[in-house]
């Protein structure tokens, strides 16, 4: 559909969520990373049963940690090569730079992956 698209002078732009998914909070669903290993995929409080909540989602995914960046990457990756998508559009993309406690968020190098793999078009 991408290429029709293209072929008739129509740039895509592909709505992404990156921020939350499906499984809500504590109470919701296990459907995929809750099952796997919640700390290693959301932003936790500190009670670890319970998922920070800032945008009203039910949770966060911690974009901070390089294997949900990864995730990201791959995904994005896969929609420029594979898709033919020009250009995105992040939910809630503030949720996604969120740092605390000082930490330095990872989502810069999210971002200059993007440039990169924007400039290789």
């Amino acid at each position: 559909m991408v290429k029709e698209l293209h072929k008739a002078g129509i740039e895509v732009i592909l709505d992404v969520v990156y921020n939350h998914t499906a499984e809500v909070n504590h109470l919701g669903p296990t459907l995929s990373f809750k099952g796997i290993d919640n700390a290693s995929y959301y932003r936790l409080t500190e009670n670890p049963r319970f998922y920070m909540d800032y945008t009203g989602t039910g949770n966060i995914l911690n974009a901070n940690l390089p294997n949900v960046l990864q995730l990201f990457m791959d995904s994005l990756r896969y929609w420029i090569t594979e898709m033919h998508v020009d250009a995105f559009r992040f939910d809630l993309a503030s949720a996604l730079a969120r740092e605390f406690h000082g930490s330095t968020s990872s989502v810069h190098s999210l971002i200059s992956f993007i440039k990169i793999q924007s400039s290789r078009r």
